[in-house]
């Protein structure tokens, strides 16, 4: 066996660990503030009458992913050449968003390389995909942060600035600083591997899908961002603003980005938010909050297993037929 097929499974074996230790320690911080939450003062505030709006928060997850599924279509269609069977392809990206919450947060890529390659894209090109989709995911995600704090409308508690300068050792426009040079960094590797080998020409029909792919990921991020505003500022009453949690959703979707091996981000998204919010409006709303927010993100991927089954191809002779008529068209 060559030193590079001994290395991959090792890398894999050791993003895989990393994310669970990471999530791990994640969760064990979210538990020990659920488990300080004020019962009688949470009874108050939980209700029945929630469950219709969790519906149909869910509902609109639902809708938001295909969203992103098409954006995927867009960004696969850009590197494969072609045009490809819009319905396979948003089945697939919603099929295999379940895959996301299995160890090392890489099995649905592995899925959506399954799936895809039958319908004619290479390998190289759905993982180029894959990266391309985390270029402009993150991108986005800091122009809405950055954004909104040129605006004043994202800020930072004293204590968490405190604490921030204390771990800088003071120096928190050279922590700052830090932290933008290695997300620039991130997202040039990111590019480099997306584009990587590519030779098409930008033509204006690809100029066109970027823009229409630019516009649904915004879409995306201020859609779950109002979800977001709704549960913590309607359900719980927080006196919170939009576009503050709009950059708060952007940052933790970032967050499971940047932590490896995480499954599906969980116990980071809570991390953060309690984090952030906890100094301000208190560690019980923030933590219920984030709670039900994680309730609607997980049973809505487990809605879109069957709901993407419904539109992927079983069999590779049906794909490759499907794909020979998406081109023919």
């Amino acid at each position: 066996m060559s030193s590079a097929g001994t290395k991959k499974p090792l890398k894999k074996k050791i993003i895989e660990y990393l994310g669970w230790i990471i999530s791990l320690a994640a969760l064990y911080f979210v538990y020990k503030y659920a488990a300080n939450i004020d019962i009688e003062a949470a009874k108050q505030k939980l209700s029945l009458k929630w469950i219709p709006y969790i519906v149909l928060f869910i509902s609109i997850y639902i809708v938001l992913m295909g969203f992103l599924a098409t954006g995927w279509r867009y960004m696969l269609e850009l590197l494969h050449g072609s045009k490809l069977p819009k319905w396979r392809i948003i089945g697939i990206y919603t099929k295999t968003q379940i895959y996301k919450y299995i160890p090392s947060n890489l099995m649905h890529v592995i899925a959506r390389i399954y799936f895809a390659t039958k319908l004619g894209p290479t390998k190289a090109v759905v993982v180029q995909s894959y990266f391309l989709e985390i270029v402009f995911m993150v991108l986005i995600g800091l122009l809405i942060v950055f954004s909104s704090v040129w605006t004043g409308h994202f800020t930072l508690s004293d204590e968490l600035i405190q604490q921030i300068r204390d771990f800088s050792g003071g120096k928190i426009k050279g922590f700052a600083s830090g932290i933008l040079v290695f997300g620039a960094l991130a997202v040039a590797f990111y590019l480099f591997k997306a584009l990587k080998n590519y030779s098409s020409a930008f033509s204006s029909e690809n100029i066109l899908r970027l823009v229409k792919l630019f516009v649904l990921l915004a879409v995306f991020f201020f859609g779950m961002g109002s979800v977001e505003f709704f549960v913590f500022h309607n359900l719980l009453g927080m006196d919170i603003g939009f576009l503050y949690v709009v950059s708060l959703f952007a940052i933790t979707w970032l967050g499971m980005f940047i932590i490896p091996g995480a499954p599906g981000g969980i116990g980071i998204r809570e991390f953060i938010v309690i984090s952030l919010l906890a100094p301000i409006y208190g560690p019980d709303d923030a933590t219920i909050g984030i709670i039900v927010f994680r309730l609607i993100t997980v049973l809505g991927d487990a809605l879109l297993l069957p709901i993407g089954t419904i539109f992927v191809p079983e069999e590779v002779s049906e794909a490759s037929e499907v794909s020979d008529a998406a081109e023919a068209n």
